[in-house]
Parts: structure tokens; sequence; C-alpha cells
């Protein structure tokens, strides 16, 4: 079984997505009176759900199984009112997730762990057959194979890339050494050039990187672009 908790984009409202054994999946939200009701389901698979991921607009969520399968289902733009659920339409959403149920066969039987990216654009799988796949979140067309480690991976996970420190923070522009160092970057920014310590941090922020856990007792840590 997959769990995931988040905030319903439309309603606010406090909603999970589940994945059972049995190859279902649903989407329930908390109504204002505290009463869970279901505002999705479907059974795209067969076999048990291993993983699932909501993308970063809250639209859509992606579900792996012991099967084959990859798929992506909709969030359903609907709000609880007095325990029932009244459909709602709202302009602007992100297109991104898409409106429809999409399934894929890759021929990939037991994709045990499933993550999409913090910029939404992509998702990557741990497989049984110790490699990793990276998947275009709009298209599902599978983008890279990863090929390292020889037993099967059953975890994977993205870095998120990080926003610039908040004044206060330890280390932010605030402190004494964030001070120093934002001096140092106004420095290279006027120079054109930036110290080893600069550039290695720059990239260490900036890197989508991806880790990845295997059966082999080893973990990877992959570039992503």
């Amino acid at each position: 079984m997959a769990l995931a908790l988040f905030t319903h984009p439309v309603s606010n409202q406090l909603s999970v997505v589940a994945g059972y054994e049995s190859g279902h999946t649903v989407v329930a939200t908390l109504s204002p009176t505290n009463i869970w009701s279901t505002i999705y389901t479907t059974h795209p698979h067969t076999q048990p759900i291993l993983s699932l991921s909501i993308s970063l607009s809250s639209n859509c969520y992606f579900t792996s199984s012991a099967d084959a399968i990859l798929a992506k289902h909709p969030i359903p733009a609907a709000v609880l009112i007095d325990d029932d659920v009244e459909e709602v339409n709202r302009e602007g959403m992100e297109s991104g997730g898409g409106t429809e149920l999409k399934v894929v066969k890759t021929g990939h039987s037991g994709q045990q762990s499933l993550q999409v990216r913090d910029d939404g654009k992509i998702f990557a799988t741990a497989g049984w057959d110790g490699r990793v796949r990276v998947y275009a979140v709009k298209t599902m067309r599978e983008l890279a194979v990863l090929k390292w480690h020889k037993e099967g991976c059953y975890a994977v996970g993205f870095a998120d890339v990080e926003d610039p420190k908040q004044p206060g923070d330890v280390g932010g522009e605030n402190s004494e050494e964030g001070r120093i160092e934002e001096k140092g970057k106004e420095v290279a920014r006027k120079t054109g050039t930036m110290t080893v310590k600069q550039e290695r941090l720059r990239k260490a922020e900036t890197t989508h990187w991806l880790a990845v856990g295997s059966k082999d007792g080893k973990v990877s840590l992959w570039d992503i672009y």
C-alpha cells in the first residue's frame, strides 16, 4: 500500500491519495464536517501498487506497481460542501496534469519506487531489474535509463533545489557568515569569476540530484538534467 497527503488545489481541504494491493487507487477529501469522502477511484493495475507521487501542481498523481504499468491519474476539481461532492471548474489550473487517466505499459515489471521532481517536469522510478528510469510528466515518455546497480533498486528520491536563504536563517544573509558569503558573491559577479567553494555551493544548490538505493547495499547519486 502507498499513501500521500496533500492540500486540494481547489478547495484547500486536506486530501489523501491511496494505492492498494488490489491495484485500486482512490482520492479522498476531508469535508468541513470532518468526514472523508471519495472523489476519485480507479483500478489501473493488475498487481499491488508499490508507490505513488503527486505532481507539483497537485492536479494529478502517478502510480507504479508490481506489474509493468505506470498510470497517471487526474485529481478532480471538487469541493466538499456538507459532505456532498460538488464539481467545480477552475480556470488557470496548470495543464501539466492532464484531465484523464493515462496508462502506459512499460514492459518493465516491479517499478518499486516513484517520485516526481520538485519542478514538476520529470519523474523517476526504481526497478527490480536494477534500472532507474526517467519519464516526462506531461507525456509519460521514457527519457533515460540509468544503469549501475547490480541488483534490484527499491528506493529513489530527488533533492529539492533550494530557494535563496531567508533573512535570519542560519548561514543566511543577516548572519556574519552570510554577509561574507554575499560579499564574495557580489565580488564574483563584478569580476565574472567565482571561487572554488562558491562554485561548489552553487552547483550543490542548483542541481536536481537523484539518489537511488538498491538491494546490493549501495546508494548511487546522479546529476539529472
